[in-house]
């Protein structure tokens, strides 16, 4: 994750709770979605390619 993205998921972590605290309940669903469907990029193993060794 770069910083830029770890910046971006913070804000809308921030702003989801800040929307529930103000009873803004269908605003707060719309930050949370893109913070969830974000957070399945990181969920799952990424493919990584091995290095091979020449011989």
């Amino acid at each position: 994750m770069t910083s830029t993205e770890g910046l971006a998921y913070g804000a809308l972590f921030v702003l989801a709770i800040v929307l529930l605290l103000t009873n803004q309940v269908a605003l707060a669903t719309v930050a949370i979605v893109p913070y969830v469907l974000a957070s399945f990029k990181y969920s799952f193993p990424q493919e990584q390619k091995k290095a091979q060794r020449n011989r």
